[in-house]
């Protein structure tokens, strides 16, 4: 005759049953919800913990106790099971003893007791089995995860020693919490980083030093830990006429890009500054430390010297930011407060302090959301005058911190969604609307890529592809409008490339390197044995081979690009505006970093991508050697990385891997490294109007881009790779 087994609730249980609220009701199979029985309430019912009507009634109040010791068991050994599944241990080493009731003594219950907890234990056991089977199934069927969007190797050494701005109450603080630097997605400094270290740790087993890399905030003494104190002497002003020359040197190198100051409105407080009679008693507080931040660009664009190891114009900058109010109760004109603040966070950026630039940035852009400046603005009570100024300076901000988010891998300040501010049209030239535009398109990519390429999800199979396809074609629309207006070829009168121009085009290739590096980076992450050596074999197929040809590709023209600037600098006089490098603003730096490495990274992937890749790089060390040689100490420290990397990655020769990687007995098989070739693409090229010469060239072709991203293979990634058999019956 079969036992029934009566099931009685733990105390409390139907305390932690929630109640289905009707528009959140649960779908239920089988009564059952996630694998929890989920009993419904009879209508009427308010007693929560009463048992459901269905339950029948026990008379007996010994076996009532009974069966409740007997259930509190049961779950007891049901969450040690579950533990121990959690904990991956195997199912065989699960204890199968119950321990004994008190008070047990009906004799029959308890021999049904064990009948019935050896069948559940057996049905438990093979459920986990069956689950750990299935697990590790799903995980070795799963794609590979893309390292630089899911936070692998997210934090690493930082810089050794104590800054000495650090008082003795903050050291212990110091040591306990700034020993280790954390690495973001996007961030061209912490892929190389990655690059690097990875190399390096592989090549010579050993941890990579830090004392010389390069940190933020690690390069330039500024000489003030941010501490309000009484203000120190104030740093010699230029005369006016000097004064006059640096406001106009901040103007031609920055305002072709950002809209950090209203000219008319600031050349009034200039003149009422020089006055005779004048000075600060005649000015605004907020317009004087506006006026030292400019100078302080304008120093840094003149008086340019590998000499000094202080930043260019960092006492003037130092000298406004001590001056620099709390905003929390500062009054005072808001465009003029957001221009200020802007003003520093690039400044910032320029002498390698990029979190303070971003959190600077960022106290612009509250600002701005405060006023409301992300929307509209169409209200009876706005004069048009004063929109139209908030409008310029909002995509100011925007561009600003968009790009400061993406080179420090961070969060985006507002998403797209919430802006309906218009574009504005600005005065002038049409070409000032025309790159605000294209600046404000590029800006837009880029945060795109962060959130799709480099996305939470990070996996390496049709979703990164056709977060790929998805940014070519945005970057083929806006190459359209970017060939029209602002060609990057020479033009008849033999005049050399425009500033804006290359500004624009290497945000282009800036985004297409940014897109496609990461294969780059897994397949040197299975060549030097970090992860599964048979993804080499996504080199064989035509989309991945593409995608890394337009990668070299732009990263080649980058290199054209900059060295042009170089060459028309070093050919122009001191003051005919010839445009030139720039050597403070960290752009041309950041272009000429990101193309570099890609190119030294392709050269070992696959040579067939490029064959030789010293003409580029060469060309790349002698803009980053011109840039130290202007006083830019980043640079510096950027190019002697470059060729540490470049020394390291030149060992790698064709034998490397065998003779290296070969396994033995203490070494798994599955460290070889499997070197693919991509025979029949050898040679083949995109075509794109791209020349293996240092000219000119007609750049990308919007068409040919978006021809690249319809053919897109997305099942190009497909994980797991097919069993190649290599058998002689396979032969055809």
């Amino acid at each position: 005759m079969p036992l029934l087994i009566l099931y009685s609730p733990r105390p409390g249980f139907f305390d932690r049953v929630p109640k289905c609220r009707p528009h959140l009701r649960p779908n239920r199979v089988g009564g059952r919800e996630d694998g929890i029985i989920r009993h419904r309430k009879d209508p009427g019912d308010e007693k929560v913990n009463s048992p459901p009507t269905w339950f029948p009634a026990l008379s007996d109040s010994g076996t009532h106790d009974v069966l409740n010791r007997y259930i509190n068991d049961l779950h007891d050994k049901l969450e040690s099971l579950e533990r121990k599944a959690n904990q991956s241990e195997s199912p065989t080493a699960v204890n199968r003893q119950f321990s004994s009731p008190q008070n047990d003594d009906d004799a029959g219950l308890s021999e049904g007791r064990r009948t019935f907890s050896q069948s559940t234990e057996s049905a438990l056991d093979r459920q986990l089995l069956e689950r750990q089977s299935h697990g590790a199934k799903a995980e070795s069927d799963a794609p590979p995860t893309n390292p630089l969007a899911f936070h692998t190797t997210d934090w690493v050494p930082g810089p050794t020693g104590i800054p000495g701005n650090i008082s003795n109450q903050w050291r212990e603080i110091w040591e306990l919490t700034m020993t280790t630097v954390f690495m973001g997605t996007s961030s061209n400094w912490a892929f190389g980083r990655r690059v690097l270290t990875m190399t390096y740790e592989r090549l010579m087993d050993i941890p990579m030093p830090t004392a010389d890399l390069l940190f933020d905030g690690n390069v330039y003494d500024l000489k003030w830990n941010g501490e309000k104190g009484p203000i120190p002497q104030e740093p010699t002003l230029p005369t006016q006429d000097f004064a006059l020359h640096l406001v106009n040197a901040f103007k031609f190198h920055c305002s072709q890009l950002f809209h950090l100051f209203e000219e008319e409105n600031f050349m009034k407080q200039f003149y009422r500054f020089h006055e005779p009679s004048g000075g600060r008693s005649r000015v605004s507080t907020l317009w004087y430390i506006h006026y030292l931040l400019i100078l302080a660009f304008g120093q840094a664009f003149v008086n340019q010297s590998s000499k000094v190891q202080k930043p260019p114009g960092g006492d003037l900058f130092l000298h406004a930011m001590r001056l620099m109010p709390d905003f929390v109760f500062f009054k005072a004109d808001p465009i003029e407060r957001m221009q200020v603040l802007a003003c520093a966070a690039l400044y910032l950026q320029c002498v390698g302090h990029r979190p303070a630039a971003h959190q600077t940035i960022g106290r612009a852009l509250s600002v701005a959301l405060e006023y409301g400046m992300h929307t509209e603005m169409q209200s009876a009570y706005l004069d048009e005058s004063y929109v139209q100024r908030f409008r310029v300076l909002w995509w100011t901000l925007y561009i600003l911190e968009r790009r400061m988010a993406s080179l420090l891998a961070v969060p985006i300040a507002i998403a797209e969604e919430c802006i309906s501010t218009p574009i504005p049209t600005l005065p002038g030239p049409p070409q000032l609307t025309a790159s605000l535009r294209l600046q404000i398109r590029f800006a837009q990519t880029l945060a795109m890529i962060d959130q799709t390429v480099y996305g939470i999800e990070g996996k390496l199979d049709s979703r990164y592809l056709g977060a790929t396809q998805s940014v070519l074609r945005r970057i083929a629309n806006i190459t359209e409008q970017l060939n029209e207006s602002f060609s990057i070829h020479p033009s008849d009168s033999g005049s050399g490339i425009s500033r804006i121009s290359a500004h624009l085009h290497l945000q282009q290739h800036h985004c297409v390197i940014l897109t496609t590096r990461p294969l780059l980076y897994i397949f040197l992450q299975s060549k030097l044995g970090h992860s599964e050596s048979v993804m080499m074999r996504w080199l064989q197929s035509e989309t991945v081979h593409r995608l890394l040809q337009i990668c070299v590709e732009s990263a080649q023209q980058t290199i054209t690009i900059l060295s042009h600037l170089l060459n028309q600098g070093l050919l122009a006089s001191a003051n005919d505006g010839s445009a030139s490098l720039e050597t403070f603003l960290p752009f041309d730096f950041d272009a000429t970093f990101t193309s570099t490495i890609a190119l030294l990274m392709a050269a070992v992937v696959d040579a067939t991508l490029i064959p030789d890749h010293s003409p580029w790089t060469q060309r790349a060390y002698a803009v980053l050697d011109e840039m130290e040689s202007r006083g830019n100490r980043i640079a510096g420290m950027t190019l002697s990385e470059l060729k540490t990397l470049e020394d390291l990655l030149d060992r790698l020769s064709p034998g490397w891997e065998t003779s290296t990687l070969q396994p033995s007995s203490e070494q798994d098989g599955s460290q070889v490294i499997d070197t693919c070739t991509t025979g029949e693409m050898e040679g083949q090229s995109l075509d794109m109007g791209f020349s293996t010469e240092f000219g000119l060239y007609h750049g990308l072709d919007a068409g040919q881009l978006m021809h690249l991203a319809d053919s897109l293979d997305l099942d190009s990634l497909a994980w797991p790779l097919p069993v190649v058999d290599d058998g002689p019956g396979d032969d055809i």
